[in-house]
């Protein structure tokens, strides 16, 4: 009251006058409160002012919404090689095009959890799994975390990652140490930690498997992987020493079969009702751009085409093309060929291949190094035969191409009923030339075209606990 009454009493100070503590002097506070009556009347129309905490979750709720609608709209763009790769197609349920969608990235995330779970849950289905599975799954999920850098929900996603991650890696270090002490996959120079020249999977890489692009019988040393899949070996060293054909092997001998059962799907169907299914026009492309021979393209008067007719298509079983037109190819291969991906995996295609003269596939890469491709010719004009696997330089116009060029490419032609087993996560492409004037009866030859029947197959050194792991991460559909 004493302080009061002395600035009561006080001489009124001109407005020029800085206040005691730096305070503005009265007068100057009247203005203001009356400026701000006059320029914002609408204060005093609110029912209720907003509280901090109101306003903080309004603007919280703003930066949500912008943060959602700019990244749902760079979305479109960022999904896909087709941006980064000029070979990617537009079918969003490739696998191998589009892995780094939002789709398939929180599928991928959602499975690995499972995994994660599983491994404590029942951990004798994992003994024996390969300690890099986990550090691959790590790599993908950071993959997939920076392709989300600007998207808020990726941000929520990875500060819950980052809290739940401590309490999972807690409470799964016993089971860990229990799968990662049944052993792994020894290294060595031919197996690596990283991709070799020429290798790129799109999707997923599995370290310290064997990396060769092109595998043959002849020349792979007796201790390579490939002789699983191309020779008889025994059950096991426990089991009596009954031969069991290697998968490669099974459909060389099941050649006359597949290739009858093709030829009667051909002749029910006919030409004017083509069963094969073309695949994305920007996967392949003329054959003529492949030497940069223009004059090739004029004197063709062939459309390219790349197309298929699908057994398994990304792990699931077509039962309708098995069971009506294919019941002895696919008994050969449930059968006879127990690293069949198919049903297993969503790496795992079967698929007849066709490819019209004068086409050429575009050079890609597979989306994993966890499996194999094998290709077994069915019909091949025979202007364009080759000489087989240990052809690198002919082909006669028709050919397969593996590995990075100069490096470690290899070049083979297809013939009948001879398979060709190579790596497919390296960088390969597939040329037929043809010829407009076919030299056979036209049935067989399939006017000009060349059909293989492509197998995926497990690579021969994973155990069953790692097909059993990617078999969850990567389930038949994906």
């Amino acid at each position: 009251r004493q302080n009061c009454t002395a600035h009561s009493n006080a001489p009124p100070r001109r407005p020029s006058e800085p206040t005691p503590h730096g305070r503005r002097s009265p007068n100057r506070l009247k203005i203001s409160r009356n400026i701000m009556d006059l320029q914002w009347p609408w204060r005093e129309a609110l029912p209720v002012r907003p509280t901090a905490g109101v306003r903080a979750v309004a603007s919280v709720a703003c930066l949500f919404v912008a943060f959602w609608w700019r990244s749902s709209r760079n979305a479109t763009a960022s999904d896909g090689c087709g941006t980064e790769r000029d070979n990617g197609c537009d079918d969003p349920r490739c696998l191998r095009c589009h892995s780094s969608s939002r789709h398939h990235g929180s599928a991928f995330r959602a499975n690995a959890t499972m995994l994660r779970r599983l491994a404590r849950l029942e951990p004798y289905l994992f003994e024996g799994m390969g300690g890099d599975i986990w550090s691959a799954i790590e790599d993908m999920e950071n993959k997939l975390e920076r392709s989300n850098d600007d998207d808020l929900l990726g941000s929520f996603a990875r500060l819950r990652k980052s809290i739940r991650g401590y309490w999972e890696r807690r409470r799964s270090t016993n089971a860990d140490a229990t799968i990662k002490s049944g052993g792994g996959r020894a290294s060595s120079s031919a197996m690596p930690s990283s991709p070799r020249e020429g290798q790129d999977p799109t999707v997923f890489f599995l370290p310290g498997l064997e990396a060769v692009p092109l595998h043959d019988a002849d020349r792979c040393p007796d201790d390579c992987p490939c002789m699983r899949l191309w020779k008889s070996t025994p059950i096991s060293k426990n089991a009596p020493p009954i031969p069991v054909t290697g998968d490669v092997e099974a459909l060389r001998n099941g050649f006359q079969i597949i290739r009858g059962e093709l030829l009667d799907f051909l002749s029910r169907n006919g030409t004017s009702s083509d069963p094969f299914k073309p695949f994305d026009p920007k996967v392949y492309t003329h054959a003529g751009t492949a030497t940069g021979r223009s004059g090739d393209m004029m004197n063709s008067t062939t459309d390219p085409e790349w197309s298929s007719v699908y057994l398994y298509r990304q792990g699931i079983r077509q039962s309708e093309t098995c069971n009506e037109h294919f019941p002895q190819t696919a008994y050969i291969l449930e059968t006879k060929c127990p690293h069949l991906m198919g049903g297993k995996c969503g790496f795992g295609s079967v698929y007849f291949s066709k490819l019209r003269r004068n086409t050429r596939v575009r050079e890609h890469c597979g989306p994993t190094n966890v499996r194999w491709r094998c290709h077994l010719p069915l019909i091949v004009p025979k202007r364009t035969r080759g000489t087989g696997a240990g052809d690198d330089e002919g082909g006669g116009g028709s050919r397969l191409r593996v590995g990075h060029p100069g490096v470690n490419e290899r070049s083979v032609g297809w013939e009948e009923g001879a398979p060709l087993l190579f790596d497919d996560s390296f960088l390969h492409s597939a040329v037929h030339g043809g010829s407009d004037d076919p030299d056979s009866d036209g049935k067989d030859d399939a006017d000009g075209a060349r059909i293989v029947l492509i197998v995926d197959l497990w690579h021969p050194a994973l155990s069953d606990a790692d097909r059993t792991a990617l078999g969850v991460l990567y389930p038949p559909g994906s």
